[in-house]
């Protein structure tokens, strides 16, 4: 099937609701799921205040935080294909206001996540750790696989770039999986980045 062929028939999909065959198998989500598999589903947040005012982002000793995407007011969804199908949400939403994008669908997919920071520490020598980190419809986050990159940024107003990729399988969550990008330092007080430049990406392989 031509990829135009497929992108006509996600457009029906997402767009209409329909019954299942009732005398076979085959349902609106059966052929939905087969046209992404073709396809791939996708969702993409960004941030673009280096063309702005970069504002700081606070990272606490000993934590973990999520990237702030709305910060600096340059924060946007790029593009997703989320839709309903038979009253059933599916595909991925971009959501860059929540710092996240969602997938609905269960399969294999394709995470990027791009970088471009400058440090504003109160200290030097820091080791500066990203991540792509999930969670199964609401529970705990996890950050397995670990799909992560360390930048050793050595003078207190440093910049870095990080570029990560990796896989996810989201075949078991219960009704949808969040996928965020995270930061965390290794110095022995609190302190801040700017981001300049970054984006999120997921689509389906599997």
């Amino acid at each position: 099937m031509a990829t135009e062929a497929l992108r006509k028939t996600r457009t029906v999909l997402t767009g209409t609701s329909f019954a299942d065959n009732t005398t076979g198998a085959i349902t609106a989500q059966m052929v939905r799921q087969y046209v992404e598999s073709a396809m791939g589903a996708y969702g993409c947040i960004n941030n673009a205040a280096g063309d702005g005012t970069p504002v700081n982002q606070a990272v606490a000793t000993g934590t973990t935080v999520t990237v702030d995407w709305s910060l600096g007011s340059s924060g946007s969804n790029v593009q997703d294909d989320t839709g309903t199908v038979t009253a059933t949400t599916v595909g991925t939403d971009a959501d860059f206001a929540n710092d996240r994008i969602r997938v609905y669908d269960k399969g294999i997919f394709v995470v990027n996540l791009t970088l471009s920071l400058k440090q504003e520490a109160a200290a030097v020598n820091i080791n500066w750790t990203s991540m792509v980190s999930t969670s199964n419809t609401g529970g705990a986050t996890t950050d397995l696989p670990a799909i992560k990159a360390v930048q050793y940024l050595g003078n207190a107003t440093d910049a870095g770039n990080f570029g990560i990729n990796g896989i996810i399988d989201t075949t078991a969550h219960t009704t949808y999986t969040d996928v965020y990008a995270r930061i965390k330092h290794d110095n022995a007080g609190a302190q801040n980045f700017k981001l300049h430049f970054g984006q999120l990406t997921v689509y389906r392989v599997g």
